[in-house]
């Protein structure tokens, strides 16, 4: 199938989460940036308790490096800023919309894909304060739903995961097997698809669509070159939890863009798997499994 088939296929299935109304207004408010109403947000997300303890049990877990324990969003916006707040808000309820316990392919480790999404998460942060970004968590949230196309296509098009993973066996790096199979089309540009449907945030869909092609993005290019370069470190340390032996593959280009040296990269790698392991003693799997849906 190509894209088209591929999307038209997702559409008219029943896999796909149809998000209500709640869901709408949330994306509403965010999507005024830096001008939005905290307070609005705050009464929307009272909603889902559980999805605010989570956000809160995160922010609270020392990675965020707040001074003290915050007990409220509201208050959390004082030390990591409101575009961050907003972006960790953004990211949880992608993740809360296109739970791994909807995944239907029978060859994929969610719980690994899921470490894999983290590193990513950790890696750009990590970058972003190499270059001194203020607004470095944002990257975090980023991270979190950088690769929601295979989420989506692990629920309506498993068939399509099995057969990729199944090339990548054979040591062929996961863009290629993707276009191979699904004749030029890759999850990004499902994942930006997806972005445009829900209406995200034009920051959200650049991470989304452009992590794998940096060079191409016309707005958000510093983001999208953060986010490949640590999506490139993270996919390494995800291909060797499955024991995969895709060649890795580095842009030095993007790399040099942004003044980032293969010794930092070697300190991110070294890094990372450890950090990992600790935001996954945090962050509980099944806080995603909560369907935000009508």
């Amino acid at each position: 199938m190509n894209e088209s088939e591929i999307i038209n296929y997702i559409e008219q299935s029943n896999r796909l989460p149809k998000i209500n109304r709640e869901f709408t207004n949330i994306i509403s408010i965010l999507d005024t940036s830096n001008n939005f109403d905290i307070d609005k947000l705050i009464d929307e997300i009272s909603k889902w308790p559980t999805l605010k303890t989570s956000l809160l049990t995160v922010i609270n877990s020392g990675y965020f490096k707040i001074p003290r324990k915050v007990y409220t969003l509201k208050d959390s916006v004082m030390y990591l800023g409101i575009k961050t707040i907003n972006r960790l808000v953004l990211s949880y309820l992608i993740k809360c919309l296109l739970p791994d316990t909807l995944g239907r392919s029978d060859i994929i480790d969610r719980t690994k894909y899921l470490k894999h999404c983290l590193g990513t998460s950790i890696a750009a942060t990590m970058i972003a304060d190499k270059l001194g970004i203020e607004d470095k968590y944002k990257y975090f949230a980023y991270g979190l739903i950088h690769d929601i196309g295979n989420a989506v296509l692990d629920i309506c098009l498993p068939g399509i995961i099995n057969e990729v993973v199944k090339i990548q066996l054979k040591g062929v790096h996961q863009i290629i097997a993707e276009r191979t199979v699904m004749e030029g089309c890759t999850h990004s540009d499902i994942g930006s698809w997806l972005c445009k449907k829900w209406n995200l945030p034009e920051d959200v869909n650049t991470a989304v669509a452009y992590h794998h092609t940096p060079l191409l993005a016309t707005k958000y290019k510093e983001e999208a070159k953060i986010m490949n370069i640590a999506d490139s470190i993270s996919t390494l340390y995800y291909e060797k939890l499955l024991s995969l032996n895709t060649l890795y593959v580095l842009n030095e280009t993007v790399a040099d863009s942004l003044g980032i040296t293969m010794d930092d990269i070697e300190k991110i790698s070294k890094e990372l798997p450890d950090k990992v392991e600790e935001m996954m003693k945090i962050i509980n799997p099944s806080i995603f499994n909560s369907q935000l849906v009508s």
